[in-house]
């Protein structure tokens, strides 16, 4: 009896640990199957990610791309102006320096003149000394001209637009870069020559013929407000010409207008962009134009 209780209490304990050992492999079962199920889902999460990046990348590029394109026809656009005004320059440079060259063999051949003159005296007669010393005097006066001259040309040296030209007996110097009027009266004075001063129509139409901004002229009321004189201390009705703007309802030429300087208007330019000949203003001196420098020849 004893052993037919032991037999059945340890068949019901096989049995139990039977159930719980096929309880316990199932739930390990359906647990792999939900990790096989779950590994495909991160899988595509990584390659969403993926794709993004290299979305991004690919568009990052294509902006470097046009960056570097724009940058590229700037600076192709940049040198070559870069190469046009190095050319211009130099050409204009290899004017200038063909003038100096010029004019430098025509000082040389009046100081071959000069020279051939000088031992030809030496070997005329007394008699003839009065004549060759008079072509001496107008040899060296030729010189000396001819050395003023060259003077205005080697002023255009650091300044390649500057022209100049002769007209009328005269030699006129017309700047291109800016001064006041009294630093532009300095700069003439120091070649031998003053800022210009209009005496006749013709001088006056040639002078508007030249010019393409407006420029100093040699006129002035700085000692006596109203009473303009050129800078040989020349006053208008001695000269005998004067082209002052002339308007219909407001105050002509010269004004003496003190908005932008209180201290006036006291130097006179030329306006070549007015129609007509009377295109001389008054405008403050402290103003920086271009000016006009004239000499005789």
């Amino acid at each position: 009896m004893d052993s037919d209780y032991q037999n059945s209490s340890f068949i019901l304990s096989t049995v139990a640990s039977g159930e719980k050992r096929s309880q316990y492999n199932g739930n390990s079962t359906e647990e792999q199957e939900n990790e096989r199920k779950g590994c495909p889902k991160w899988t595509k999460v990584h390659l969403i990610v993926l794709a993004v990046s290299l979305l991004f990348a690919l568009g990052g590029l294509c902006i470097l791309g046009t960056l570097y394109a724009r940058l590229s026809v700037k600076l192709s656009a940049q040198e070559t102006k870069s190469t046009l005004m190095v050319r211009e320059l130099t050409d204009k440079y290899n004017r200038v320096r063909e003038h100096l060259r010029t004019k430098d063999i025509m000082v040389r051949e009046l100081t071959d003149n000069y020279t051939r003159v000088r031992e030809h005296l030496r070997t005329k007669d007394a008699a003839s000394v009065p004549a060759m010393e008079r072509e001496l005097k107008e040899l060296m006066s030729n010189y000396t001209r001819v050395r003023e001259q060259l003077s205005f040309y080697e002023g255009q040296s650091s300044d390649c637009e500057t022209i100049s030209t002769a007209w009328g007996g005269k030699l006129y110097f017309f700047s291109s870069h800016k001064l006041n009027w009294l630093s532009s009266r300095a700069f003439c004075v120091s070649k031998g020559a003053d800022l210009v001063i209009i005496t006749s129509q013709s001088e006056q139409m040639f002078l508007i013929s030249k010019m393409k901004d407006w420029y100093w002229i040699g006129l002035n009321d700085l000692d006596t407000e109203g009473r303009w004189v050129w800078v040989n201390n020349q006053t208008l009705t001695e000269t005998g010409v004067q082209f002052w703007y002339e308007r219909n309802t407001q105050k002509s030429e010269p004004d003496d207008w003190r908005v932008e300087d209180p201290n006036g208007e006291d130097c006179g330019i030329v306006k070549p962009h007015v129609s007509g000949l009377n295109n001389w203003f008054d405008v403050s001196c402290n103003y920086k134009l271009n000016f006009i420098c004239a000499k005789k020849q």
